[in-house]
């Protein structure tokens, strides 16, 4: 799985955004204006968002985050390469 990393400034409420590409692989914005320890968690978060298969699934966006929450295991990244564009 081929993951795309994107730093970009973003409003600072958005730590990161996931975007399914039409290759099956991912890209990731993350919000260059928050701590790298934010980023960090950001780029977790939205992995956890791509191990689960949350882009195909029929749940509301609240009630997917309420649950990716509770979780709290991390994603199997082995399979993981990261790209950082520009």
């Amino acid at each position: 799985m081929n993951i795309i990393l994107i730093y970009q400034k973003l409003p600072y409420h958005v730590r990161a955004l996931t975007h399914e590409n039409e290759d099956g692989s991912y890209t990731i914005l993350i919000n260059k204006n928050i701590s790298l320890e934010l980023q960090k968690e950001a780029v977790l978060h939205e992995l956890t968002h791509i191990h689960g298969n949350d882009f195909s699934r029929d749940i509301q966006a609240d009630l997917l985050e309420k649950l990716l929450h509770a979780q709290q295991s991390a994603p199997d990244l082995r399979d993981v390469e990261f790209f950082v564009a520009g």
